[in-house]
């Protein structure tokens, strides 16, 4: 039987690239497609070891474990070990689904091929079957992701939030958001995000008029503004990167407390920034605001 070896670059090309642009997707990480490309191309020599019997090794659990570790450095550069393991683990859910995926369409279909030392090789597929294995992978995991989110909505952790400021509170809903890793960049505080209209009142005149503007109020509008006020020791740039923006910046403040309720439990935090937020954080208005996992 015979592998040629730019089918099997071709075909892991691929199904990593598609992998990897799910584990942005559902992992909310941005990253530039030059990374995706690189460390999908990387990745995909890897099945190449095949062909030096030398460099077996590198088939075993733990280097394969490495190499994976590896493709999510490059592909998402995370600085926090939290961000690394969740990626890593949306990485492996993912390449198992397709892996299930590759394994129906061979089973139903005439394909050949091998099994080396746990990696499939295809020798007789087209790039027309690869696409269509990708497909079907991605539907799969898109329709499986929607499902596990719609029932998680079902049970999203509600609570009650008090944030109190120079004796003046402002009462709101959070949810606790898992893909909330913001924290202040100085003090290493973790940051609960909170919609502007519910902390309207918190805020001194000068910011509020800021807010009301077109455009988004910037740290040297605000810094000028309360120049000699003691509000200007409070204030905080909380940088942040999503899909579709890179770089983004949130103006957040130190309260002097917040309390956080849930139930019957309840606990005052001082290390705490809110960032404001300009728009609707729930469209039903559920919540108003978002809090840091590390919080509860």
């Amino acid at each position: 039987m015979v592998v040629y070896a730019e089918y099997v670059f071709l075909e892991n090309f691929i199904m990593n690239f598609v992998i990897l642009s799910l584990t942005a997707k559902f992992g909310k990480k941005a990253t530039g497609k030059g990374k995706l490309l690189a460390a999908s191309s990387i990745s995909a020599l890897y099945a190449f070891i095949i062909f030096f019997p030398s460099l077996h090794f590198l088939f075993s659990i733990v280097m394969k474990i490495a190499c994976s570790m590896i493709i999510i450095i490059l592909a998402f550069t995370p600085y926090r070990f939290k961000d690394f393991f969740r990626l890593l683990g949306i990485f492996y859910l993912i390449t198992l689904v397709f892996g299930g995926a590759g394994f129906a369409i061979f089973y139903f279909t005439n394909f050949n091929g091998i099994i080396s030392n746990g990696i499939f090789y295809i020798t007789d597929i087209s790039v027309k079957n690869i696409f269509i294995a990708g497909g079907v992978g991605y539907i799969l995991i898109n329709f499986c992701w929607g499902y596990l989110q719609k029932q998680l909505s079902k049970e999203k952790i509600l609570m009650k939030i008090k944030i109190e400021i120079d004796g003046t509170t402002a009462e709101v809903t959070g949810m606790v958001d898992t893909g909330n890793s913001l924290v202040d960049p100085i003090s290493k505080y973790p940051v609960i995000i909170v919609e502007y209209e519910a902390i309207i009142h918190l805020l001194p005149q000068e910011v509020q008029r800021l807010f009301g503007r077109s455009g988004k109020p910037n740290f040297a509008q605000v810094a000028l503004l309360l120049d000699g006020s003691s509000w200007l020791t409070r204030f905080r740039m909380i940088p942040y990167n999503a899909l579709g923006t890179e770089n983004g910046m949130l103006i957040g403040f130190k309260p002097d407390f917040v309390s956080i309720e849930k139930e019957e439990d309840s606990k005052s935090i001082k290390e705490i920034i809110i960032a404001i937020y300009d728009r609707k954080l729930s469209k039903a208005g559920e919540y108003k605001a978002l809090l840091h996992p590390d919080l509860v």
